[in-house]
């Protein structure tokens, strides 16, 4: 082979795209989808949680100050924090490229963190704890593989591969030993998703164009979906809005 033959099939092998199962990777879109997660309504009593009733350790983490549950907190602009939004559906036939690494689950203070979250089908949720005392993760999922695993003072990581869809809804874990203790960990088949903090806001960033239903899902309030159509280049906003 000659040198005008090598580097011919040297560019071919950069330009040509990625292979993954079998089929060319296609890139990232150009399209976002924006939003917020609103409350109307009266807000709930949500009742502080007595940890030193059963386990010293945990009241200790906090000083003896009563935590209050991560189950509803509406922000100061009046939008919900902990709400799983993602695309359900549209995205059929498509392939991403997987993140890096693990999703982290961590055990501190007797409670988890983050208390919603959301993660790829084939990655591994690693599931940590900070805590001098001992814990009993379980997970109760309904597609993936169940589990139930002690976890004492000190101990490794729990490291769970999560081999299938599990979004809606997401997968519940708890700690058996202090049942005030859960977390929600949704499995999605795409990177499209994303969970609302301080402010309530949402982005789905780098969409290819399309028609999509957006699912927005919370513990206590349930379901609502949307569908959009969004063309390449394009910003749209979505609005959810739960009434108490």
């Amino acid at each position: 082979m000659n040198k005008l033959s090598i580097l011919v099939v040297a560019l071919l092998v950069v330009l040509l795209p990625v292979q993954s199962g079998g089929q060319a990777e296609k890139p990232a879109g150009t399209a976002t989808v924006t939003g917020s997660v609103k409350f109307e309504g009266k807000k709930p009593r949500i009742r502080a949680i007595d940890m030193s009733g059963a386990d010293a350790k945990c009241s200790e983490a906090h000083g003896g100050k009563r935590l209050k549950p991560d189950t509803v907190i509406i922000n100061k602009n009046g939008t919900l924090r902990n709400a799983f939004v993602w695309v359900k559906s549209g995205l059929e036939g498509k392939s991403f490229p997987m993140p890096e690494g693990d999703a982290m689950l961590d055990q501190k203070g007797c409670t988890y963190t983050p208390h919603v979250q959301g993660m790829r089908k084939g990655q591994s949720l690693a599931i940590k704890t900070s805590d001098p005392t001992a814990h009993n993760v379980h997970g109760y999922a309904k597609v993936n593989r169940s589990f139930n695993r002690s976890q004492p003072a000190g101990a490794g990581d729990v490291s769970i591969r999560m081999r299938r869809d599990e979004s809606s809804p997401p997968m519940k874990i708890k700690c058996d030993i202090h049942p005030w203790m859960n977390a929600y960990v949704a499995v999605v088949d795409h990177p499209y998703y994303a969970v609302t903090g301080e402010d309530g806001s949402f982005t789905l960033a780098n969409l290819p164009a399309g028609t999509y239903i957006v699912e927005v899902w919370h513990e206590k309030y349930g379901v609502m979906e949307e569908t959009i159509t969004i063309g390449d280049g394009e910003a749209k906003s979505i609005e959810f809005t739960y009434a108490g």
